[in-house]
């Protein structure tokens, strides 16, 4: 075994050896990799079959024990995709002394699996224990697991340590902290620890804005952007990353006054011919209103990659143009650009807004066939929309029960909805016992079938229906919106008088209701 373990290690050194074109800064400075050439391989290894051959070698040869050379070999077993970390903490407990950089690659490697999260802060502990000092590195990447699991105590105990190890005036840690908080839903901490930043980089500010448009503070967000643009700062201008999570924030503000000034900003600073930016031009105009904007963004562009196309595409069907997305669509297919998962529900969708039946089964049909994607629930139930929507009901049915996998209750509740439109109440009752039979939360899915029930006044059936389901389902208030001079005022929650103009709103409202009393 030994033998055929070196035999393999040699011929695979070879052929990597002849396909390195430039060495690692920090290798050319380290002696034993000077030595052993064949270690520089460590940092080419894109996968186990490369790594394999190589970590024979290094444990056979006793390069292993190596300090340096040991925490890079463990470096590339994770980075090369190890199955699981087994393997890796098992090197990882074989060293005798690891060094800081071993002791940051297996806690940022527990940090990220779903498995080893709180292993990361036993190990970070044991670190402590056995006198390493954590880095700049090290916090940060303690507060990925923080994030995955939204675990705030967690997060604060780092701060905490952040500040007792002077690591907390570090723009990386700090960053990472703002994240954190807001991925915890406390953006009051966010804000104060992006206040007592001593300096701030593109990197935090769009760290900040990010959060905020995650909270829904989109107003603020913009106001942070003004604020960004008006400090001066190099190393703080906004960049391509930052312009897309200010673009959310109109999308949610679904202002269009906001999207054309930052569209004319982006003009002005050479950021629009980016195609990222192109891209959320054009969603964000879709979603405030404007297709005609966002048609003429798209054909303005000069770079399109599948995303714009599905962006447009997704527009157009969005606005009730399906015959222009199917075109849209065709064009793209004649221009080689190969359609993904994404793209078949902006088609699949069009098709149902516009009605095309016929067209929408052909297309469905060779997403398989022609193209190899296979099918996901979501065109499952693009397609169950098409038949409710042309009122083809019991075809709809159909194809829900053949379908390969259990519809959810967006596809059971589009149908259902189809039923009340066409009062068809056996099918109702019969997708209303699928519901119930096949999902957990059944939604207003009662309510629909017990206003099919009033329709055709079987009123008892209605008084059943609603007292077995009373304080079952609940709706979230509606609320109302309106641009005005370039301020988006949300309001009319029923009993709602947090807006600041409450009293002014109301007494205008009761004087018109006079006035229209009088008439």
């Amino acid at each position: 075994m030994l033998n055929k373990l070196k035999k393999l290690q040699r011929t695979s050194t070879f052929f990597f050896l002849r396909s390195i074109s430039h060495t690692p800064s920090w290798i050319s400075t380290n002696s034993t990799f000077q030595r052993q050439p064949r270690l520089i391989l460590l940092e080419r290894c894109q996968s186990l079959r490369d790594l394999l051959p190589l970590l024979s070698y290094i444990i056979i040869s006793g390069l292993f024990h190596n300090p340096f050379v040991a925490s890079r070999t463990l470096h590339s077993c994770i980075t090369a995709g190890w199955p699981d970390l087994s393997s890796p903490i098992m090197l990882f407990k074989q060293m005798k002394q690891p060094n800081l950089f071993s002791w940051n690659t297996m806690i940022r490697a527990f940090a990220r699996s779903e498995d080893h999260r709180r292993s990361a802060f036993l190990l970070y502990d044991e670190m402590l224990e056995r006198g390493v000092l954590p880095d700049k590195y090290t916090l940060p990447f303690l507060l990925k697991s923080c994030l995955c699991d939204s675990d705030i105590h967690l997060g604060r105990l780092v701060h905490a340590h952040a500040v007792v190890l002077g690591l907390i005036s570090d723009p990386f840690v700090q960053t990472e902290l703002l994240i954190m908080y807001f991925t915890c839903g406390s953006s009051i901490h966010a804000i104060h620890l992006f206040d007592e930043m001593a300096y701030r980089d593109v990197v935090s500010w769009t760290a900040l804005i990010s959060g905020l448009v995650r909270q829904g503070c989109n107003d603020k967000a913009l106001e942070v952007l003004n604020d960004m643009r008006m400090g001066g700062v190099d190393d703080a201008t906004p960049n391509v990353a930052t312009m897309v999570s200010v673009l959310s924030a109109c999308v949610n503000l679904r202002s269009l006054v906001h999207t054309r000034g930052l569209h004319a900003y982006l003009e002005k600073v050479g950021l629009v011919g980016e195609v990222f930016i192109g891209n959320s031009l054009i969603d964000a105009y879709s979603k405030c209103g404007s297709i005609g904007c966002a048609t003429k963004m798209f054909d303005g562009m000069r770079r399109k990659d599948l995303h714009s196309w599905t962006a447009m595409i997704t527009s157009l069907a969005s606005h009730g143009n399906g015959g222009e997305a199917l075109y849209l669509f065709s064009r793209m297919v004649r221009g080689d650009i190969l359609p993904d998962s994404v793209t078949f529900v902006a088609v699949l969708c069009a098709c149902s807004h516009a009605g095309l039946v016929d067209e929408g089964i052909r297309i469905f049909g060779c997403m398989e066939r022609v193209y190899g994607i296979i099918p996901e629930l979501k065109h499952y139930g693009c397609m169950v929309d098409l038949f409710s929507r042309a009122g083809l009901l019991n075809q709809a049915y159909e194809f829900i029960l053949s379908m390969p996998m259990e519809p959810n209750l967006e596809i059971l509740g589009s149908l259902l909805s189809a039923c009340r439109v066409h009062n068809d109440r056996e099918l109702a009752e019969v997708v209303a016992k699928k519901i119930e039979s096949t999902c957990e939360h059944i939604g207003g899915s009662h309510v629909l079938l017990s206003n099919i029930y009033a329709n055709e006044h079987q009123w008892p059936e209605v008084v059943s229906i609603r007292e077995a389901t009373r304080g079952d389902a609940s709706k979230p208030p509606g609320q109302s919106c309106i641009e005005i001079g370039g301020s988006v005022h949300e309001y009319f929650i029923a009993e709602d008088k947090s807006h600041p103009f409450a009293w002014e709103l109301h007494s205008l409202l009761d004087g018109m209701g006079k006035l229209l009393e009088g008439s």
